[in-house]
């Protein structure tokens, strides 16, 4: 069957929530005639796979896709979009897809500020018919030591927030229940307590600045300037733990004033002890960093 989209679908997606929705969008799509192939993600990371394996094959027989549909949140487009470079590293011939965005995660940050900065219809036939393609911003990285290149949509933690994410993941890779929502939240208060400081440097602007304890480091991509904005925390107080953590578990924007605030269009990160990291909630493991943060552009359909 010739197909011109690709719709990745979570299912799992606002605790399991946007399996509900589906019924409705496939109503929409097929009453409008829209000829696409569903591939449904079943774990993490298995977006990645199944977009690389498809680019690479569809390329081949020269049937790409005109656009990538995501139904899910920022965690699935995230992941869609390193499914793409993925590919990309395969045969350096595929190009950039475009990416049109049906939010159905618990948090749709990127797609909010994407709408508020674009003024976005909320309409995704209307977007699929007129197919108005323009480059967004996102956040790039490049580590060194482990030679791995990536992407970050909203933010890429290192310390605290990426504990708290690992701890999450581990958790939700079993059944979902009381309980076990229970022990999740009650093991966060030994990650505090539990909790170390470590060295950063950092080269951005072309000073150099170097903080001996700090808890906590994020890059954040903001969608109105073409610079990186590197957040660290180091004043290591109980409420400022919580009010982060709190930030953290609701993925909302982080907003503390104590906090050491760089921004630039290229920052320099190096970590001699290993930290967990996570990249949109995605975690990335335990390593030391030779890190740089930069900003590159991505087309997406509104």
């Amino acid at each position: 069957m010739n197909t011109d989209y690709l719709v990745i679908f979570n299912p799992v997606a606002n605790k399991r929530r946007a399996k509900h929705q589906w019924p409705e969008i496939k109503k929409q799509l097929d009453a409008n005639d829209i000829k696409y192939r569903l591939k449904i993600t079943r774990r993490p990371l298995h977006c990645v796979s199944i977009i690389s394996h498809y680019l690479v094959t569809s390329f081949r027989n020269d049937s790409l896709p005109k656009a990538i549909i995501v139904i899910g949140g920022d965690g699935t487009v995230h992941e869609t979009i390193e499914g793409i470079h993925a590919a990309q590293s395969k045969n350096e011939s595929i190009p950039n897809v475009p990416v049109l965005i049906i939010p159905t995660g618990a948090n749709n940050n990127f797609y909010t500020h994407m709408k508020q900065q674009h003024n976005m219809n909320n309409n995704f036939i209307e977007q699929i018919k007129n197919h108005h393609v323009e480059n967004h911003e996102i956040g790039l990285f490049d580590e060194h030591i482990k030679k791995q290149r990536g992407i970050f949509l909203n933010n890429l933690g290192i310390g605290l927030d990426a504990n708290v994410f690992n701890l999450k993941n581990n958790f939700i890779s079993h059944k979902i229940n009381l309980k076990t929502r229970i022990e999740y939240y009650l093991s966060i208060f030994p990650t505090i307590y539990n909790l170390s400081t470590f060295p950063v440097d950092i080269k951005a602007n072309g000073e150099k600045h170097k903080i001996k304890k700090a808890f906590m480091v994020t890059a954040l991509n903001h969608d109105n300037d073409n610079d990186i904005e590197l957040l660290v925390l180091t004043r290591k107080n109980i409420f400022q733990l919580c009010y982060v953590i709190m930030r953290v578990l609701f993925k909302r924007e982080l907003k503390v004033k104590s906090a050491f605030r760089i921004t630039s269009d290229n920052i320099h990160v190096e970590i001699p002890s290993l930290e967990y990291a996570h990249a949109d909630g995605e975690t990335l493991g335990s390593r030391f960093y030779d890190i740089e943060y930069r900003k590159t552009k991505y087309p997406f359909i509104y």
